[in-house]
């Protein structure tokens, strides 16, 4: 005997399908609850009303596809692409439910196999470096870029260039509710605070106090000291070692990567919405990178940091995971700009253009003509540009 194929469901017959599934369930069920009392019936035709109601209340499925398709396009997605990987994947669910029932899952594949299969119908949510290739940006410039690679890999976005998928309204959006950032003050105001505070301020408190001591000789009384970072340290320093995510004896001594790898891509967004110029969002990034080096001598020291410093930021091993996968995406693949940058500069930058940075108490910062080498040289130049706001709060950086 064999199985006849059904022609595949629009979703709004597999919506109604399900609708009036739901609806017969119910009824039977309350004709068996109530059907002993005498003399109760069921209404006639409750059972239509109920779905002429339940349809009056479903929105226009027509209309929520046609607002689907417009943000899909606006992202540049395809939205055919979209439907067709779609309805394999709902017909591959389906094979995979009717093999189930059947008993015949999995049969004359290895589990690996399986796994690939399903892996390809699902789709891979593995990392991917993306890369623009213009070549609008020089050595130097992707060096700078590289140290904010990791966020540039989370958020799939390019490696070697300044542009951004966003529109600008959308970073402005999310620089004013995730940082408070709104104009050059602010955008300047929050590089300072992940420089010299960020999480890595406390964090690094506890990652001294472990290496002195041993983490097996801190105490659960102190691990669980909410007025300090200490159990989440602890916590993520064991989950590294356990799951190989650092080798034993190279544990980081700071978790400041973390708070640089944002200051660069905060750097960026700002010359995006306009916020801060070229020249200043290169400044921005030279110092990152200068305080970069004063912590680690290489990527992988740089990344081991930012691996650590992620999960230390809420506490999750997840978050170091995530932090991890992405590390050893850019440590290993020859199209990371770790692979093509080296994480010390081989020549001196220069400034090209200093056009919007040229009050005369500047003179200082024009003479030499250099990306300063610590934050404390854009401000003792520029005082005035870095008085402390009355705004005395302090974003904390929600996610990527």
């Amino acid at each position: 005997m064999t199985k006849e194929k059904s022609n595949p469901q629009s979703p709004e017959e597999m919506a109604k399908t399900a609708q009036e599934a739901a609806v017969k369930s119910a009824m039977e069920q309350a004709q068996a609850m109530f059907g002993n009392i005498p003399g109760f019936q069921m209404p006639g035709g409750m059972q239509e009303q109920i779905m002429t109601q339940m349809g009056s209340g479903v929105p226009d499925m027509a209309e929520i596809q046609a607002q689907q398709e417009a943000m899909l396009k606006a992202a540049g997605v395809d939205p055919a692409v979209v439907a067709q990987a779609g309805m394999q994947n709902m017909a591959f669910a389906q094979q995979m439910m009717q093999e189930a029932m059947d008993g015949t899952l999995g049969k004359g594949l290895s589990s690996s196999d399986a796994m690939a299969q399903m892996m390809e119908a699902f789709g891979d949510d593995g990392w991917t470096i993306n890369r623009s290739e213009t070549g609008k940006l020089d050595a130097e410039q992707l060096r700078l870029l590289a140290f904010g690679a990791p966020m540039l890999v989370y958020n799939d976005e390019k490696v070697d260039s300044l542009a951004d998928d966003e529109d600008v309204e959308t970073i402005k959006c999310t620089l004013k509710d995730w940082w408070n950032v709104t104009d050059r003050e602010s955008t300047l105001d929050i590089v300072k605070w992940l420089l010299e505070e960020g999480h890595h301020a406390e964090a690094d408190e506890a990652l001294a106090e472990i290496h002195k001591r041993r983490i097996e000789n801190i105490s659960q009384e102190e691990r669980c000291d909410e007025e300090s970072k200490m159990g989440d340290v602890c916590l993520i320093m064991e989950s590294m070692l356990e799951n190989g995510w650092c080798p034993k004896g190279q544990m980081p001594d700071s978790v400041i990567a973390w708070d640089l790898v944002r200051v660069v891509n905060l750097g960026r967004w700002a010359y995006l919405c306009g916020y801060v110029n070229e020249d200043e969002m290169w400044q921005i990034m030279q110092v990152a990178a200068d305080i970069a080096l004063e912590h680690f001598s290489s990527w992988e020291e740089y990344g081991r940091s930012f691996i650590m410093g992620r999960g230390v930021w809420h506490g999750e091993p997840v978050d170091s995971e995530t932090a991890y996968e992405i590390v050893e995406l850019l440590l290993e693949s020859e199209e990371s700009p770790w692979k093509q940058s080296s994480f010390r500069a081989k020549v001196k930058n220069k400034l090209k253009n200093e056009t919007n940075m040229k009050p005369e108490n500047e003179e200082k910062m024009d003479q030499e003509k250099h990306f300063p080498s610590h934050f404390g040289e854009v401000y003792d130049a520029m005082p005035e540009k870095f008085e402390k706001r009355e705004n005395k709060f302090k974003p904390i950086f929600i996610g990527y």
